[in-house]
């Protein structure tokens, strides 16, 4: 791995989210193109953080249950607002709301969709 360029990087990430585009997969976790791309996570976070950037696909945080564990709640990062907490819909558990407990999680932005 430590031999792979910068371009070659990109065009792993390139290729795994080309896949993505173009099949029914419409959200993904960072692990997810680390795995296909076996490229280290950091190196994907960062690459996946400049495409945020340019409106190739939008960053979400997802929150889980803490009795039990299903998604309870995607927001986009910025529109999180006054919430103190969130009511699991599953089990009834009321759950703290902090957003360091947050998952993030990637959804490709139409634009790119359709650019495939």
């Amino acid at each position: 791995m430590s031999n792979l360029k910068p371009w070659e990087i990109s065009q792993k990430i390139d290729n795994a989210l080309q896949a993505i585009a173009i099949s029914e997969i419409s959200k993904f976790y960072h692990s997810y193109i680390a795995k296909i791309t076996n490229l280290p996570l950091g190196v994907v976070i960062d690459k996946l953080a400049e495409l945020e950037k340019q409106e190739a696909l939008v960053i979400k945080l997802e929150f889980h249950c803490e009795e039990c564990s299903r998604s309870i709640l995607t927001a986009n990062k910025y529109d999180l607002g006054n919430i103190d907490s969130i009511t699991c819909k599953y089990c009834g558990t009321e759950n703290c709301f902090d957003p360091l407990n947050a998952i993030p999680i990637i959804e490709l932005s139409e634009d790119f969709k359709q650019s495939f």
